[in-house]
């Protein structure tokens, strides 16, 4: 099974003004090496704000938040 671990947590803000809190995860998932049973694989990253809304990354500054349609960038 994998496991999620938060890397990052940064603000980001509308044209308008309106600051968002964004946490970026990233999964690791079990490779169970011949070597080492215990290494694992990087999996996916995904962001999401604090308030749980779904976040695309657009580039390292740039993210749209999905429910709103909101672009924002970090600050």
């Amino acid at each position: 099974m994998p496991r999620e671990v938060e890397l990052d947590r940064f603000t980001v803000k509308t044209d308008e003004g309106k600051e968002y809190t964004i946490i970026e995860y990233q999964e690791y998932i079990p490779s169970r090496g011949y070597d080492d049973p215990s290494t694992e694989a990087l999996g996916l990253k995904r962001w999401t704000t604090s308030e749980e809304l779904h976040v695309h990354y657009i580039d390292p500054e740039t993210f749209k938040i999905f429910e709103t349609g909101e672009i924002v960038r970090k600050i």
